[in-house]
Parts: C-alpha cells; structure tokens; sequence
C-alpha cells in the first residue's frame, strides 16, 4: 500500500493546527498508520532554522526574501528526506502542518518571483505532490485577531512569530496566493471555510480525507 500526503495551509490564526491535531486524533482511534509533522520545523535540524525564520532577531535585522526563502526549501529538504519521503514509502498517512504551497504564498508575497520558485521547487521536492491540500480560508482581519487573543492567552510563555506581526496588507496578499493556487488546483486544493464552527470545519475536513484514505486502501470508518 502506497501512503498519502496530506498538507493543512491557511493564513496565520485560521486554526489549521488545531483540525489537524482533530484529524490525527481521528485517524489514531482508527488504529491507521499516521506520521504527523510540520515546516518549519519537523527534524532536529529544521526545529533549528524554524528559530532562525519565525523568532524577530534582537538586532532588528530583517531577512531579505531570498535568504528567507533558501532556509524555508534547507528545512524542506531535511524534512523529505527524514520524514516524509520515508513515511510515504513506508504506506503510512502523513498529515503536514504547511508545506509547499505556504512558500508560494508568502515567500510569493514578498516579491520573490515565480521563476525563482519553480527552480527551487524543482531542486528540492521535484514530482512528489500531496494527494490532498486543505486550504483553511479565512479574511486576514478575522485571523489575525484570532492571533492577538491566542497570544495574549499563552502570556510570556508565547513568542510571537515574525509573521504575526507582518502587516495586514501583506496578509491579504497571501491569502490572495492561497486562493489563487486552489483555482489553478482545484482536485488537490480543498478550499474549507475556516470561520465555522469547529467542528462544522471539522466535518467539512473528513468529508474529503475519508473517499481519499478509501481509494488508498485503508479502513475508514
């Protein structure tokens, strides 16, 4: 049996982490082989440069898009050959907390080109596709209030990334890019309208996971 990739995307705040932490919870009363992981930071090493991109840096130095981006693919490269090319291999169900199409989103959002990132593309994650993108849609006002609370909830403890704190201009160019890849993808971009309940955004989730594990060979309920 071959295994299947599942990639969870959306602008920051619109609750992909937490229906991705109900679909893993799902997928393991099930009793199904699963690896769950995210970018950046699903090795050792990319929990490393996950510091790196989202912690704002004491000196108030900014990323240039194009150093920005190369530590972005240098994590995904550690993560395909680590974790998701041999879960894949391996017939498991892997679940990722952002993947490729957020590079094209926000790394796109800054300015870096299209050419750029089909090269890239090319380089490090070649023909390998999800089978399955959910795209967590939500206006960027909405979202980033949703960050604001969460982060005041967490206290101290809680950083805010560097992204949390891009401007709301940029957020909507990125959601703009979002959107723009689910058009030009429509069989592997579920678009899931993120401000429903949870658990309505929940069931709209298994609604296109479930016919997909079924064609791949495993028991779902």
């Amino acid at each position: 049996m071959t295994g299947v990739l599942i990639t969870a995307e959306g602008v920051e705040g619109s609750g992909k982490s937490t229906q991705l932490l109900r679909l893993s919870e799902h997928l393991r009363r099930l009793g199904l082989p699963l690896v769950v992981s995210k970018e950046p930071g699903g090795t050792a090493l990319g929990r490393e440069i996950r510091t790196l991109l989202l912690t704002p840096h004491p000196s108030g130095e900014a990323w240039c898009a194009e150093a920005e981006l190369m530590l972005f693919y240098a994590d995904r490269a550690q993560h395909l050959a680590q974790v998701i090319r041999p879960a894949i291999e391996a017939g498991k169900i892997v679940l990722i907390d952002r993947f490729e199409d957020s590079t094209r989103a926000y790394q796109g959002a800054s300015g870096v080109s299209e050419h750029v990132l089909d090269r890239l593309h090319e380089l490090v994650v070649g023909r390998l596709k999800p089978h399955l993108t959910l795209l967590l849609d939500m206006d960027p006002e909405v979202s980033l209030q949703r960050v604001e609370v969460r982060n005041l909830s967490l206290g101290d403890e809680f950083k805010e990334t560097r992204f949390d704190q891009a401007h709301l201009e940029f957020h909507r160019r990125v959601r703009a890019r979002f959107l723009a890849i689910a058009l030009g993808d429509p069989t592997r971009v579920a678009v899931v309208p993120a401000r429903d309940a949870p658990e309505a955004v929940e069931q709209a989730i298994w609604h296109r996971v479930a016919p997909l594990l079924r064609n791949a060979g495993f028991a779902v309920e």
